[in-house]
């Protein structure tokens, strides 16, 4: 799943990059900090219990993505990996953060949508889980121990 979603993320990411003007030597650094905040913002999702946001999120709630708190939290860390790390100005660094974040989840929401293998939302749990997750894989889709037991077994995932 997280070979998919990078591989994903590499190929908005690429034509993100041109049409921002970022320079083509910053290209693999700045596709390396764009993975790196929604893999992050999906693994931060999921320790801290909100399966809520990221159920809706993936689900097709995203008629207005700057408007969901995961997802300005992912372009918040984009923006600030961007200009301490790298160096760019805040207004490239906002402006491609802005495009590339949503561009990503709607492509992950439509093949999520559209039922494509390894998209799901069990797929995401259990990559960012690991071999622990799958107590709250049962808990989730229905388990003996139901949503307390899910959120047990969230806290031992991180």
């Amino acid at each position: 799943m997280i070979d998919q979603i990078t591989k994903l993320i590499e190929q908005v990411s690429s034509k993100e990059i041109s049409q921002a003007g970022i320079s083509t030597d910053l290209a693999g650094a700045v596709t390396k900090e764009t993975g790196d905040s929604i893999i992050n913002g999906f693994k931060d999702s999921i320790s801290g219990g909100d399966l809520g946001a990221l159920t809706s999120l993936l689900g097709g709630g995203t008629s207005n993505l700057m408007s969901n708190p995961m997802v300005m939290g992912m372009i918040t860390n984009l923006v600030g990996s961007l200009t301490s790390k790298l160096g760019l100005g805040e207004g490239i660094a906002k402006n491609f953060a802005g495009s590339v974040i949503p561009g990503i989840i709607e492509s992950l929401v439509s093949k999520s949508k559209g039922g494509e293998s390894g998209f799901q939302i069990t797929d995401l749990i259990s990559s960012f889980g690991g071999g622990d997750s799958k107590g709250l894989l049962d808990s989730l889709t229905g388990g003996k121990e139901g949503l307390g037991g899910a959120m047990n077994a969230l806290k031992g995932l991180f």
